[in-house]
């Protein structure tokens, strides 16, 4: 038996660029400081393995360049398993919408994945699938059962999924409500934060709005880690005990800074609106 020489080498150019991407995601997986893949001499067992790496790897960082490249790793896997979990029922589901569903899920839940072995990856997602195929076949009957109801039964049945005009009323108010008491957090927490240091206001910032590790930024600072550790710590203390004083009225605001004179009293509005 011969082989037709296009397809060698296709499947070389296909072989050449997957270790391509593997050695990009394990120096990405440096990169973040997580670890690496466990070796093996099994190419089946080395591939679930780095996927592994990489899902555990965002669960810590939440980096998406992590998931980024774990969906470029095991999109084709995650692929395969959906067709395979779908073909016993022929044509009622989409498999592009069972895998959108099942990758929109991994990247919603990753608190919830455990790197115990480096086949981890690999069952946890087929959970994934399988629920995200429940999940249709639910709302496929009852869609079928809304389709094959009669049109005057159904005229005259209560939509339970409507609610009643005064709930919506009320519900629309709370709503309101709750959006005006939100933004009178964020004003006072924007008050509360202009209140810190220079020094402050960047470690926070590097740490909660950038996610830089502390390590990065301590070395930026030139101090240790342990200290800068210290430094968020009474920075968001700080920020709390403002919060306090600010939102109850205890005392009057003592800037260490000077305070716009337009947001104390934007904030005096908004607290008066809440109310």
């Amino acid at each position: 038996m011969t082989c037709n020489p296009s397809h060698v080498a296709s499947c070389s150019v296909a072989f050449s660029e997957r270790e391509r991407n593997r050695t990009q995601l394990i120096s990405l997986l440096e990169r973040l400081g997580c670890d690496g893949p466990l070796e093996s001499s099994d190419p089946t067992k080395a591939d679930a393995a780095l996927a592994t790496a990489l899902m555990d790897a965002f669960r810590k960082t939440r980096d998406p360049d992590a998931y980024d490249g774990l969906v470029r790793w095991a999109g084709s896997q995650l692929r395969a398993r959906v067709r395979s979990r779908l073909r016993s029922l022929g044509a009622m589901m989409d498999p592009n919408e069972v895998w959108q569903d099942t990758i929109v899920n991994i990247y919603r839940y990753p608190d919830r994945f455990l790197a115990t072995r480096p086949g981890a990856f690999a069952a946890w997602s087929s959970t994934i699938v399988d629920n995200a195929i429940r999940r249709l076949l639910r709302r496929s009957k009852q869609d079928l059962a809304t389709v094959l109801r009669d049109p005057e039964v159904m005229q005259e049945q209560v939509d339970k999924s409507m609610r009643e005009p005064s709930l919506e009323a009320e519900n629309n108010e709370e709503c309101r409500v709750t959006a005006r008491a939100f933004g009178l957090v964020l004003h006072a927490y924007l008050l509360a934060f202009e209140q810190l240091s220079d020094r402050e206001r960047y470690v926070l910032q590097m740490v909660e709005v950038r996610r830089m590790r502390y390590a990065g930024i301590a070395q930026i600072l030139g101090m240790r880690p342990e200290a800068l550790k210290m430094v968020v710590f009474r920075a968001r203390k700080r920020i709390n005990e403002r919060l306090g004083d600010i939102l109850s009225g205890v005392s009057t605001l003592a800037a260490s800074k000077p305070v716009h004179g337009n947001r104390q009293s934007r904030l005096q509005e908004m607290a008066s609106a809440v109310a």
